[in-house]
């Protein structure tokens, strides 16, 4: 077997150590509204910003990554990618900001990576790395957690999308693909649009009002019916009663 590769069996142990050890997934509610450290980006193109000046131009959708990741970072930013192109206004209503959180990465591995998904040319992305510290305070701002594995040689991690705006997350988005319909609400709550909260699907049986989020619409729920009968029974029986008492009133 050539170095450096895994079995099959080494593969299954791999993933039960890795199931083992990972951590909880960050709690949306949780990080809401929190500041966001700034940090000073070094640009895979070779420039260098603070973190700051890219969300006061214009909210920003910022990733978390690691070049040498054999598992789930390509697959994540290719699905973004590709949900951008579905929804559209990235580079005019919101900016996508790919950081390393390995600190052997270099403005070059980041360049290298955005070729190697067919980024490199956008300009509404970028790639970059910044110092291990800032990263680490900016990783725990967020709920963004990475564990260096001696087995595998890799980081255990989520997959983690932060919407920013004005310095502050107004939205995290856990897990390996960024679907279109998902992406589609961060980006008109970031374009200022209202966007209703509404539980997942199959969680609550009875709900007042049911919300579609890929059209934006409501629709009565079997809650608002189960609230409304009761009301209209006894709307009904007043009535019956009030007719009842005026045919046997005498003339």
């Amino acid at each position: 077997m050539p170095e450096g590769t895994l079995g099959l069996s080494g593969l299954a142990f791999v993933g039960l150590t890795v199931l083992l050890q990972a951590g909880p997934l960050p709690e949306e509610g949780r990080y809401l509204q929190k500041q966001v450290p700034d940090l000073l980006v070094r640009d895979a193109r070779g420039g260098e910003f603070p973190l700051s000046k890219a969300w006061a131009e214009r909210p920003i959708l910022l990733a978390l990554v690691f070049t040498r990741c054999a598992g789930v970072c390509s697959p994540f930013l290719s699905s973004l990618s590709a949900a951008e192109d579905s929804v559209g206004g990235s580079g005019t209503d919101y900016r996508t900001v790919v950081l390393s959180f390995d600190p052997r990465d270099t403005e070059e591995d980041m360049a290298a990576l955005a070729r190697r998904l067919g980024l490199g040319a956008r300009p509404e992305w970028t790639f970059g790395v910044a110092s291990g510290a800032s990263v680490e305070r900016l990783a725990r701002a967020v709920g963004f957690w990475f564990q260096w594995d001696e087995l595998t040689r890799q980081f255990d991690h989520p997959a983690l999308l932060v919407a920013v705006d004005r310095g502050r997350v107004v939205r995290l988005m856990v897990g390996g693909t960024v679907e279109p319909v998902r992406l589609l609400e961060v980006v008109r709550e970031l374009r200022g649009e209202f966007v209703a909260a509404y539980p997942l699907p199959g969680r609550v049986l009875f709900r007042c009002f049911q919300y579609d989020p890929r059209t934006g619409r409501f629709a009565l729920g079997w809650g608002f019916l189960l609230l409304a009968v009761p009301a209209t029974l006894t709307l009904l029986g007043t009535a019956a009663l009030f007719v009842a008492a005026r045919r046997g009133r005498p003339t």
